[in-house]
């Protein structure tokens, strides 16, 4: 089975995190996290729309100022996600500049401040000099378009952080030469099947042209003859998290059956006590998060660059019992 989620790495695994994600069947990117965000285009920068951030450490949070500098002329909206306090330190970001010459610039800048019961957001429109509206809703699902949606998990890093998982619509599609073996003309109808579909409602009828008149078929004789379902697949993202035994449990719940799961590995299992430390899991915890959540593949990262050092040692432990399900 193919990935319809792209994975770009900017940074080495050893340096800051930050990931530029793309899915075959969404029309803009994504971004996970925004550390250093070094080997990535204009282009690509300008594809992104949504932001996720973990916690705002410095090495998940610094890149903001690049994505600012990139998008200030954009005709565009950005969204940025973090954890419980997000909207002042995206305040506080704006803040540092002074913006006097940006009343015609159509840039706007969202953050979306995620609670467990809640959704607390700020609006930062550039003409009105990032002067922030701000709003109050309760926790429901997120759409992020496309048929996108996003689910979000807390765990302890000594501070909140937030798990990511972005989750595909079903794929709807019309079998290849299928219009023509049944005699079928295209119209607009095949676009409003398709969405009737993706709301798994089988009822009613279609008026649809075949061979030159008008015909009554059910949406279930229509589904039969041209349809065409691929199971949809999604991405989990968790990092910085202390190596305990609840946010381990969360973790593994959060993750499950995910398509891809991208997991931090800071430390190796010799190391566990600078883990404890630190509040970072160790590599061979995050292996068993992988495996009790029954995900498919799995993108390690976040390692911790004395390891640099000892790359052998590191990645034989890494691939050991998982090589073909690791990317």
């Amino acid at each position: 089975m193919r990935n319809n989620f792209i994975i770009k790495k900017i940074n080495s695994p050893f340096e800051d995190s930050a990931f530029f994600v793309r899915n075959i069947y969404k029309k803009t990117a994504f971004l996970l996290d925004c550390g250093r965000i070094g080997n990535i285009t204009n282009s690509e920068v300008l594809s992104i729309t949504d932001v996720f951030v973990s916690h705002t450490h410095i090495d998940h949070f610094y890149g903001f100022d690049r994505l600012l500098r990139g998008f200030i002329r954009a005709d565009s909206r950005l969204r940025f996600f973090g954890p419980p306090g997000f909207i002042n330190n995206v305040k506080g970001k704006l803040a540092g500049y002074t913006w006097n010459l940006i009343k015609n610039y159509t840039l706007v800048i969202e953050a979306i401040e995620l609670h467990e019961d809640k959704i607390k957001g700020a609006v930062f429109k550039a003409c009105e000099g990032f002067v922030p509206q701000e709003y109050e809703k309760e926790r429901t699902l997120i759409s992020l378009g496309d048929g996108f949606t996003l689910d979000y998990e807390f765990f302890d890093h000594g501070i909140v952080t937030l798990g990511f998982r972005i989750r595909e619509d079903i794929h709807v599609s019309v079998k290849k030469d299928a219009l023509e073996q049944f005699g079928y003309k295209k119209g607009p109808w095949i676009a409003e099947l398709k969405a009737k579909l993706r709301c798994f409602d089988k009822n009613g009828f279609f008026e649809v042209e075949m061979e030159g008149e008008m015909v009554k078929k059910s949406v279930i004789d229509l589904e039969n003859e041209l349809i065409l379902y691929a199971p949809p697949q999604d991405i989990t993202y968790i990092t910085d998290l202390a190596p305990t035994y609840e946010n381990f449990k969360k973790a593994v719940n959060f993750a499950k059956d995910s398509h891809i799961l991208m997991i931090e590995a800071m430390f190796l299992k010799k190391d566990v006590m600078h883990a404890i430390k630190k509040k970072h899991l160790t590599l061979e915890l995050s292996k068993e998060i992988f495996k009790l959540s029954n995900s498919k593949f799995v993108h390690f990262f976040h390692f911790a660059p004395k390891y640099e050092m000892e790359k052998n040692i590191f990645f034989k432990v890494l691939y050991e019992g998982i090589d073909k399900k690791v990317i």
